[in-house]
């Protein structure tokens, strides 16, 4: 276990197991054990986990409002967690909120990454910062078990009793941050076509969602190392607890950046210079 200091915050996060790193990135509710639980580190020996409780969840403190959320402060405690383990290169695993953290830490510190996985979270070019505060006060108004409640509603199957009470014990403040940092991140699409970085979507698409496939379709072409795997018939909460689907195109993207970016298994310090 260890924590670091990000923007007078400290930020907790536990390494384990050993091999090329990987940080895992969790959404706007629940912390790292979530990762664990659900079964993804026991699932892939051989890599050095980085898991990361963000700001305002698990272990890691929390700001006192939502200004404490903008996606720059998501990057800041990202690689103020590399620096503090030492490493050079990771892959980020991401689910929802987790993702776009990976996106935005590949736009601002390309060279950190040897790899992106984003579970189910690709930006929208038609969100608007107003609608997503909007969302962030629907969140306080209701409290976080309702909205996920309402949430799982929609999905074909209920999550795990765990899961549910897993992600409901975070605080509304924390779950409305994510929205914040949606709202506050840098545009995705007009830079895209410069990250470069193997990139793995993984896509939940429910029944007459067509358009979040041709979303991923779209970041696919525009990006040069990036391809998605579409997860039929899954919603969002689902798109994380379902491992029989989610685990086998993660477990192969991995191995192929491993047998080519050689740079990610070298020891920590091997790339010197990077900030």
């Amino acid at each position: 276990m260890a924590e670091v200091t990000s923007g007078g915050l400290p930020i907790w996060y536990t390494i384990t197991g050993d091999g090329p790193p990987v940080l895992w990135h969790t959404g706007g509710c629940g912390d790292s054990t979530m990762w664990q639980t659900a079964g993804y580190i026991e699932a892939l020996p051989g890599y050095r986990h980085v898991l990361l409780d963000h700001r305002g969840h698990g272990r890691s403190g929390a700001p006192a409002d939502l200004a404490g959320h903008g996606m720059d402060r998501y990057v800041q405690d990202v690689i103020a967690v590399l620096r503090d383990a030492s490493i050079d290169r990771v892959v980020v695993v991401g689910y929802s909120l987790g993702a776009r953290v990976g996106y935005a830490v590949a736009a601002a510190h390309l060279p950190r990454l040897a790899g992106i996985i984003g579970i189910d979270s690709i930006p929208n070019p038609a969100s608007k910062p107003e609608e997503l505060r909007r969302s962030a006060a629907n969140v306080q108004a209701k409290g976080v078990r309702a909205v996920l409640a309402e949430m799982a509603g929609h999905e074909s199957q209920p999550p795990p009793d765990w899961l549910l009470e897993h992600l409901s014990q975070t605080d509304a403040l924390a779950f409305a941050g994510a929205y914040e940092a949606f709202a506050t991140a840098a545009p995705f699409w007009p830079d895209v076509a410069r990250l470069d970085v193997p990139t793995l979507f993984l896509q939940g698409v429910s029944e007459g969602e067509d358009d979040w496939r041709e979303l991923g379709e779209a970041a696919v072409a525009a990006m040069p190392a990036a391809r998605a795997v579409v997860l039929s018939g899954l919603g969002h909460l689902q798109a994380f607890w379902r491992t029989d689907m989610t685990l086998p195109p993660i477990e192969q993207f991995l191995a192929g950046i491993e047998q080519d970016a050689g740079s990610w298994r070298q020891p920590s310090g091997a790339a010197p210079g990077l900030g």
